[in-house]
């Protein structure tokens, strides 16, 4: 039997649900602005709400901390939902990969940094970590697809590895906030040697093979 929920009973749901959101948007805008593990107190003068709100919504930060990461982790979700085009060259969709996966990096980044900071010692960040990799490394194989089938299961095995090195964040973070390099400088860098790891292990092949399109043609444009 479904229960009626009553007008009063709604617009009460919708009131808590707009607090929570509004405490989660300013626990955001604060890691945004370079506070990696913002206090229920800045968070509070953030919201324009007391203490006592933050904590009548979310029972500690952890589990804020944990809301807030989850979203940005949506969020990034939206940049892999582009269809890939397998009747182009690998090289062009590994590059595309790229492209979409560093305009990624310069959004979550101040999330990164915040979920470091704390993944040792929280067992929902580390969740949310791993399944980012997890994610990341899904999404290579994805942009790679027929081509994987040409390699031997140790080959393939190896060539994400070395992709996944290269694509990964802490790359990306060594790039921009070690050595002050652009973004473009960055995605042009690590579109490159990602390609020439790429070339490296299908070195064999000199031209497309069943349709799947490895040759090397380059590079991407």
């Amino acid at each position: 039997m479904i229960k009626k929920i009553d007008g009063r009973t709604a617009k009460g749901l919708r009131i808590k649900q707009q607090v929570e959101q509004g405490i989660l948007t300013a626990y955001i805008d604060l890691i945004r602005a370079g506070i990696a593990t913002p206090t229920a107190s800045e968070t509070a003068r953030r919201a324009q709400l007391s203490v006592r709100v933050i904590f009548k919504h979310f029972a500690t930060l952890s589990e804020l901390r944990f809301a807030a990461i989850s979203r940005i982790e949506a969020q990034s979700r939206g940049f892999y939902a582009e269809r890939i085009r397998y009747d182009e060259p690998v090289e062009r969709r590994l590059a595309q990969f790229i492209h979409r996966q560093t305009r990624m990096f310069e959004i979550i980044t101040p999330f990164r940094r915040a979920a470091l900071m704390v993944e040792s010692s929280d067992p929902l960040v580390a969740a949310a970590m791993k399944r980012a990799r997890q994610a990341a490394v899904h999404e290579i194989e994805r942009a790679l697809g027929p081509a994987l089938k040409l390699l031997s299961p140790s080959q393939r095995r190896r060539l994400v590895t070395n992709l996944h090195v290269v694509c990964a964040w802490p790359s990306w973070e060594t790039l921009r906030a070690h050595h002050g390099v652009s973004p473009l400088q960055a995605r042009r860098l690590v579109t490159q040697i990602a390609l020439s790891i790429l070339r490296d292990a299908f070195s064999l092949w000199k031209r497309p093979v069943n349709g799947s399109k490895v040759a090397c043609t380059g590079g991407a444009r």
